[in-house]
């Protein structure tokens, strides 16, 4: 009897030590994160040959952008387009280093603002064989007969303003004309956003043999473009160069007509309060959800007004999303977005789902 009895306590103390086990609890991973916001969206236009076959695609690209085209000196209009083709530039600042950066914003109002790393603008009348007698029959027009170059660097920057004024602008698409683009990747185009954020990268094409014109451009769903940044071939133009075309090292190219949609202002940023626990429009005062309205390109930001955890977190569908926030707890934390595509974009908090909501409404 004596090991039945030994046995049975023995079993009554394992059960005692082990009444207060517990089993370990699932740790569930987080949700997957939303997919990452499709970038803006663009149609590329692009030709070559010469002043005649390239007009299509021009006229094709013209009517992308939309509307009319609106005259010089006109006021800010809410649609159409502006068009630079250098040759009205006054006999007085025609061949000159000395281009007005302002000239088609001010003398001839098209809401245009250049700017170069390099030391100045030209239009030219001659070809730019006055720059260099080497380069007379190198270039030919696309609109005769002035064409348009930086002075000692191969960049330009064309920065937008609603046309007349010192307002910043925004424009739907952007395109331009060069002259003699022999090698691919020579001859860019870079769009940006109103943070300076680059939105697309176009490349002029390029031709094999006699000088040619070609055409770029991009026009995306809404304007959205602040500043474009033109590489016009591989070097600026000087007294010495020489074409890669006629021996030389260096694809030397320059540009005619511009075309870009009309300068519109930017659209009003909104803001969202996150309190607990809701998500409340600081313009309408909608909450649960917060409904707010924006154009493309605008910024949304979500402030905290007290502590609490609390992220912003996309639900939609693509291309209907945008980055989600880290959740974050302190009082006055933000997190903003800007989004670009037109469309309903819905979210919610990854801590509270359901119970804090919200809407942004893209036009």
């Amino acid at each position: 009897m004596k090991p039945t009895i030994y046995a049975t306590f023995l079993a009554l103390a394992i059960a005692a030590g082990c009444s207060g086990y517990k089993a370990p609890t699932a740790v569930l991973p987080p949700p997957p994160p939303a997919p990452p916001p499709p970038p803006a969206t663009f149609t590329v236009f692009e030709t070559l040959g010469d002043s005649v076959s390239i007009a299509d695609k021009l006229t094709e690209f013209r009517g992308a952008l939309g509307g009319v085209l609106n005259a010089p000196n006109s006021p800010p209009a809410e649609s159409g387009r502006r068009e630079i083709n250098w040759d009205g530039v006054p006999a007085a600042l025609t061949d000159v280093d000395t281009f007005p950066a302002n000239f088609f914003n001010v003398n001839s109002k098209r809401g245009a603002l250049y700017s170069t790393p390099g030391t100045g603008l030209r239009i030219d009348s001659t070809d730019f064989a006055a720059v260099n007698p080497g380069l007379a029959a190198q270039f030919r027009t696309f609109s005769a007969k002035k064409l348009f170059m930086p002075v000692g660097s191969n960049q330009v920057n064309v920065i937008f303003r609603l046309a007349g004024t010192d307002t910043p602008g925004l424009v739907k698409g952007f395109g331009a004309v060069f002259a003699d683009v022999d090698r691919l990747g020579s001859t860019t185009i870079e769009y940006f956003d109103v943070d300076g954020v680059l939105l697309a990268t176009v490349k002029a094409p390029n031709h094999a043999g006699a000088q040619q014109l070609s055409f770029t451009g991009a026009v995306f769903e809404a304007p959205i473009v602040a500043r474009v940044r033109i590489t016009s071939g591989d070097a600026a133009l000087t007294a010495t160069s020489t074409d890669v075309s006629a021996g030389g090292t260096q694809d030397l190219v320059v540009m005619d007509d511009f075309l870009y949609g009309e300068p519109r202002p930017l659209g009003p940023d909104v803001h969202v309060t996150v309190g607990n626990i809701f998500f409340r429009s600081a313009q309408n005062g909608s909450q649960n959800p917060a409904v707010d309205t924006i154009a493309a390109g605008a910024r949304v930001t979500w402030t905290w007004n007290a502590a609490g955890s609390h992220s912003i977190q996309s639900t939609g569908i693509p291309p209907e999303v945008f980055r989600n926030s880290v959740v974050m707890s302190d009082a006055g934390s933000t997190y903003s977005v800007r989004i670009f595509h037109p469309g309903t974009y819905t979210y919610d908090c990854a801590v509270h789902g359901a119970a804090m909501t919200g809407r942004i409404v893209v036009k």
